[in-house]
């Protein structure tokens, strides 16, 4: 029996303390590592087109290749299935630190750890109800999806900005590596979990390889179904995606912000610093509102005011070059109310899901959804650093808020009331 099977809290629990561990140190480490790179590789280029290059090499295996690898986690000891990539990445993650300024062999590494990281997250979520009894399943999902919002904040926002400026990109990349190190150390120590026997885990291999690229598209085809068949999924998911494709440009176009404001790239901070506490403070006072506020509201709301405030600071970077006027403290609050914006549509929509998705299908509709809003951010970060080359960052973040804007005009005005 388990500690937390015999009522102790789950942080006390060695097993589900270890897991913890792993999610909370490879998800802050993640964003320092993606932080670092991303400065490494405006240094180095002074292109935009090669950020979106880096964030691409990222997201498109996680698009691609999410659901086939959580098929085939299925078939194998979840233990091994963590212990493995996260070794894997380890290493990656070292080569990364070692690569300097060569932006070819940064890409490729990048896109190496996120194929380990493909088989990783569908392993950790199949580890949780392993080590965790029924009872407390939903306290355990509760603390990794708070790890996972933080993990940014902490990571992006706050440590790799801060390690940056003292010690450069390389030095955090080497910090992530130990991060990677130690959380491969803790999987080891966690319980074996072989393969459940019967049904599909005692299937051929030619058939699990069938599965696992039918399945996929069943599984597309049942989330299509749920966002066609009910307004009150769809709108959410429009905002969830709308708001992922502005962060995504600036993410992309953050180093460039950074430049027009008469910074060195590596004072990304100035923008993300404010940026990450406003999404943490946005959710806490989502919280203390609860529900006075209709989900669609707050999430159109929330994608308002972030599209006007993306606009303001893509405008007031448009006068970096005005050195008598104060655009820095300016910046920093339009980022912190930006934050807690993006915030408010997210935890929005994300809750106006959990309540009209049916509870039977809601595991398998929320993965194909996350893949949808993946996708849909992917076109504009890939469009984002070509054309910031071509005209200037600015301007593309605010085509990209114009474009946010609308489609919150759209969801307030045309796209209907509950079905």
């Amino acid at each position: 029996m388990t500690a937390s099977a015999s009522g102790r809290p789950l942080l006390r629990d060695p097993a589900f303390g270890r897991l913890w561990f792993v999610q909370a140190s490879t998800q802050v480490g993640g964003n320092m590592s993606l932080y670092a790179l991303t400065i490494l590789v405006f240094s180095t280029t002074r292109s935009n087109a090669a950020v979106s290059a880096l964030v691409m090499s990222f997201l498109v295996p996680q698009i691609l290749l999410s659901a086939i690898a959580g098929v085939l986690v299925d078939r194998l000891d979840v233990r091994w299935a963590l212990i493995i990539p996260n070794a894997i990445r380890t290493v990656l993650t070292i080569g990364l630190a070692l690569a300097g300024a060569n932006v070819a062999l940064l890409l490729l590494l990048n896109l190496g750890i996120s194929l380990t990281t493909v088989v990783l997250t569908p392993a950790e979520g199949s580890m949780i109800p392993r080590i965790v009894p029924k009872t407390q399943l939903e306290t355990a999902m509760g603390i990794f999806n708070l790890t996972l919002q933080g993990s940014f904040a902490v990571g992006f926002a706050f440590l790799g900005p801060l390690l940056v400026s003292v010690a450069g990109p390389s030095f955090v990349l080497a910090v992530v590596a130990v991060f990677y190190g130690a959380a491969t150390v803790a999987t080891v120590l966690l319980p074996a979990a072989p393969p459940i026997r019967g049904g599909r885990a005692n299937e051929s291999g030619v058939s699990l390889v069938r599965r696992a690229f039918h399945e996929p598209l069943d599984q597309l085809r049942e989330g299509l179904r749920a966002i066609h068949a009910n307004r009150e999924v769809a709108r959410p998911l429009v905002h969830l995606a709308a708001a992922a494709s502005l962060v995504g440009v600036i993410g992309v176009l953050g180093p460039n912000l950074a430049a027009s404001l008469g910074l060195d790239p590596n004072q990304l901070v100035v923008v993300v610093l404010p940026l990450g506490l406003g999404v943490v403070l946005g959710v806490f006072g989502l919280n203390r509102l609860g529900g006075a506020i209709p989900r669609r509201r707050a999430g159109e709301g929330g994608l308002v005011t972030f599209g006007v405030l993306a606009a303001a600071m893509a405008g007031v970077a448009s006068l970096g070059a005005s050195r008598d006027l104060p655009l820095i403290p300016l910046v920093v609050v339009l980022a912190l109310v930006a934050g807690a914006a993006y915030a408010t549509t997210t935890v929005s929509a994300q809750t106006a899901l959990l309540e009209n998705i049916a509870a039977g299908v809601r595991g398998r509709v929320f993965g194909v959804l996350a893949s949808i809003v993946s996708a849909s951010s992917l076109l504009p970060i890939l469009v984002a650093g070509p054309l910031a080359d071509a005209t200037s960052g600015p301007l593309v973040i605010a085509i990209a808020a114009v474009g946010v804007l609308a489609v919150a005009a759209w969801s307030a005005l045309l796209f209907g009331e509950k079905a």
